[in-house]
C-alpha cells in the first residue's frame, strides 16, 4: 500500500486478524484501515484525520481501538496525553467515539507498550503517568478518567500489574497495592 501519510512519520502500528491498523503524523493524524486478507495485495479501506497522534493502539474487543498519545493543535504542536476510543467495525468508515484529554501529560507508553495495562475483564486502562499512574475506564463507547495511584516520594512508575482483585503500582523503589475496584490504596 502507497501513499500512506505522505511527509508525515509513522507513529503505530497494530494487526489484528486479516487488518492492519497504521497512525501517522506531522500535523494531523491519519488512521488508516489497511485490509490484509491477500497478504500478496494489501489493500486500504478507510482513513480518519485528526488532530494529534496515537503512539500505541490496543483492541478494546473486535471493532473498537484503544489509542494512547498526544493531542495536538493545528499546527501540530502536541497538548498533552490523550487516550481515544475508535470504532473501525466499518473499515471504510472508522471514527473516534470518545477522546480524553490530560493537558501537559504524557505517558511511558507512548513509546514502552510494556508500560501500559488493559484488564479486559474490569475495562480499565492503566498508563504510568508523572509520580503515578492514570486508571481508565474503556468500552466501546467511552474513556473515563477512572482516577489515580499515587507512589511515595514522586517516583515515577515502572510497571502495573493487576493480581486477583488488587491492582500493584511498581515504582523505581516501592510497590502500591491499590484495591482494583476503588483504587483505594491497601498497602
Amino acid at each position: 500500500v502507497e501513499g500512506l501519510g505522505r511527509t508525515e512519520q509513522i507513529y503505530s502500528v497494530r494487526f489484528i486478524g486479516d487488518r492492519g491498523y497504521v497512525v501517522t503524523f506531522r500535523q494531523t493524524d491519519p488512521l488508516f484501515v489497511v485490509d490484509l486478507s491477500d497478504p500478496t495485495a494489501p489493500v486500504l479501506r478507510g482513513e480518519l484525520e485528526i488532530p494529534g497522534y496515537s503512539s500505541y493502539l490496543h483492541p478494546i474487543d473486535e471493532g473498537h481501538l484503544l489509542g494512547i498519545g498526544q493531542d495536538a493543535d493545528a499546527d501540530g504542536r502536541t497538548l498533552g496525553l490523550q487516550a481515544s476510543v475508535f470504532d473501525v467495525t466499518d473499515p471504510t468508515n472508522p471514527t473516534r467515539v470518545d477522546q480524553l484529554v490530560l493537558p501537559g501529560e504524557s505517558s511511558e507508553a507512548e513509546w514502552d507498550h510494556h508500560a501500559f495495562l488493559y484488564w479486559a475483564p474490569t475495562g480499565h486502562a492503566v498508563v504510568p503517568i508523572w509520580n503515578g499512574s492514570l486508571v481508565l475506564s474503556v468500552g466501546p463507547d467511552h474513556v473515563d478518567e477512572q482516577g489515580r495511584i499515587q507512589v511515595p516520594g514522586g517516583q515515577e512508575v515502572r510497571r502495573n500489574v493487576v493480581v486477583g482483585d488488587r491492582l500493584l503500582t511498581l515504582g523505581a523503589d516501592t510497590l502500591v497495592t491499590s484495591s482494583l475496584d476503588t483504587l483505594e490504596p491497601l498497602s
